[in-house]
């Protein structure tokens, strides 16, 4: 890109940024919090639930939507409101904090991010900066975003928002509400804090709706989520690692058999993801096996039963997949449908 495009770019974009702000916006209502905590003990954090969760050890995607996670990944996929919160904790070694700054603004000009001058604040409770930045993209569509970066214990913490056009100041109560929540955990607090029973106990608890009972390990927890849309009901059923996970919907089938709801649902899995027959409680039922991130292995499980879609979502950490994918699989075995 030559000096002109990119001047020329910049002020497009400086122009685009101050047009927002001045662009009249109903704040979004922070919705209600649930705790999320790392899978390496690093760090904890308030999140919106029911937002969607991508994770691994040391990071965190949030997403307002699945259409946003849709868009994030191809913006111009949909023009639904998307806003997005990113959470990370990573060694730096020797590196201070404005060395980290320095290269998170780097990355930034590589990609032509136009950057707005640095804040002072804090995260978990140590001095950071801020850094505000925008992109646009086209005519219609600018990504506007910031960054909060802290250096603690040889380790970079991090908290990243962005948001499509007027959504990134809408959301912008929710942004700074969970930024308050963010705790960094020292690293040999972290170590004395890993409970001896992450892993999923072979002792048992059951799991109870008027449409289905399920066996799950008696050291996780099972928690309602809001239901919205087709779904009728939703569990999420998970222990000590955020990333390993079992969560059980029932939908409105909608008149349509197993077969059906497969092929009106398999395309929005990854392209290479394997599909398979099975059967579940004597039903034919379809696992689709997956892998939405790296180090991250999924299965979801399609089977109908009196009109209800009955969809099993089993997540887990790949270098534990010893630990917990037996576990998960002795759940879905147990699955009794009413």
């Amino acid at each position: 890109m030559n000096s002109r495009t990119v001047k020329d770019f910049l002020i497009v974009t400086v122009l685009a940024v101050a047009f927002a702000a001045c662009q009249k916006t109903t704040p979004v209502q922070v919705p209600p919090l649930q705790n999320y905590r790392d899978g390496l003990n690093l760090f904890t954090i308030d999140v919106p639930s029911g937002w969607q969760q991508s994770s691994e050890p040391g990071k965190l995607n949030i997403y307002n939507s699945q259409d946003a996670w849709n868009r994030f990944a191809d913006p111009t996929s949909s023009s639904k409101p998307a806003v997005r919160i990113y959470i990370h904790a990573e060694s730096v070694g020797g590196q201070k904090l404005q060395d980290v700054v320095e290269q998170f603004k780097d990355n930034l000009r590589q990609e032509q991010y136009q950057i707005d001058p640095d804040e002072q604040t804090t995260l978990g409770g140590e001095q950071a900066v801020k850094i505000p930045y925008a992109l646009r993209l086209d005519s219609k569509n600018t990504i506007y975003g910031f960054a909060v970066l802290t250096v603690a214990d040889s380790t970079e913490y991090g908290y990243e928002c962005q948001g499509f056009n007027k959504e990134f100041k809408r959301y912008a109560p929710v942004f700074d509400t969970v930024q308050t929540t963010y705790r960094i955990i020292p690293k040999a607090v972290a170590k004395q804090q890993i409970p001896e029973d992450m892993i999923p106990s072979t002792t048992t608890r059951t799991y109870e709706n008027g449409y289905l009972s399920m066996q799950y390990p008696d050291n996780f927890t099972a928690t309602s989520k809001s239901a919205s849309g087709d779904i009728i009901s939703s569990e999420l059923i998970k222990g000590y690692r955020a990333d390993c996970t079992v969560q059980v919907d029932v939908l409105d089938a909608k008149k349509l058999n197993v077969d059906k709801v497969l092929d009106q649902n398999k395309g929005k899995y990854p392209g290479n993801a394997k599909i398979e027959k099975t059967q579940i409680d004597g039903l034919e039922a379809y696992q689709i096996s997956y892998s939405p991130v790296r180090t991250i292995k999924s299965r979801a499980y399609f089977v109908v039963k009196n009109d209800k879609w009955i969809r099993v979502t089993m997540n887990w950490y790949e270098p534990m997949q010893k630990d917990y994918l037996p576990a998960f699989e002795k759940a879905v075995a147990s699955l009794k449908l009413k």
